[in-house]
């Protein structure tokens, strides 16, 4: 796979890696900024297959994908709506000796907290909640105007905010844990996967692939619509 580098802009002032960030992120749209290494370098179109990486270190920057924007726009509906589905329907059923036991995610978290075990159930939430919840619907806001030909209102912020969520959102995580539990207990009752669960499973390839999209293609987007504000 072809991998080019982006070259730094010669004009790119040598400020600290936060002023330089600002300039780049604000200022000029047609700039991308590392998030490993907060080295600068100038936005190129990137051919399908092909990805960009940052010449300082080597950073995955961007990716040139098949899908459209629309594609993506697709996913994050669908994203949002497996997240309903996942958090209203049970996530397994439990069967001890022919009394059922049901519980949503929800659910789940609350029982965590009143067996004493706080940290554990506001880790869960965030990672299997509110995390994967503020991923989607950030991403929903950004696509619903760059699809539509307008860029979006605090367009800057919220891509921010987008790259510290997705570090968080870990619903894979979730779903391992999940699914050793249930072979864990299988000795002890019988444990039937719900339609939560299989909806979480749906909704972790969504935002694999959401994630794996990354956001290059937005800011391209934004650069040819103007200015971001």
């Amino acid at each position: 796979m072809t991998e080019p580098v982006l070259d730094a802009p010669a004009n790119a002032p040598h400020a600290p890696a936060s002023a330089r960030t600002q300039a780049a992120l604000i200022a000029r749209p047609d700039l991308v900024v590392c998030n490993e290494c907060d080295a600068v370098h100038e936005r190129v179109a990137l051919k399908r297959g092909t990805v960009a990486r940052c010449r300082r270190c080597y950073a995955l920057i961007g990716r040139g994908h098949v899908m459209r924007l629309q594609t993506f726009l697709a996913f994050a509906l669908a994203s949002l709506l497996l997240i309903v589905v996942g958090n209203s329907a049970p996530i397994v059923t439990l069967d001890l000796r022919g009394v059922l036991n049901q519980a949503t995610l929800p659910e789940a978290i609350r029982a965590t907290w009143d067996a004493g075990q706080p940290l554990v159930a506001l880790l869960t939430a965030a990672t299997a909640l509110v995390f994967p919840l503020c991923f989607t619907v950030l991403r929903l806001y950004l696509l619903l105007s760059l699809t539509r030909g307008v860029v979006p209102p605090g367009f800057v912020p919220a891509m921010r905010l987008l790259d510290f969520v997705t570090r968080w959102s870990m619903v894979e995580v979730f779903m391992m844990g999940t699914l050793v539990a249930v072979v864990r207990s299988a000795s002890l009752t019988s444990a039937t996967p719900g339609i939560g669960l299989f909806a979480y499973a749906a909704l972790t390839l969504l935002l694999t692939s959401l994630t794996a999209g990354g956001t290059h293609s937005m800011w391209k987007r934004s650069s040819d619509l103007g200015p971001s504000r």
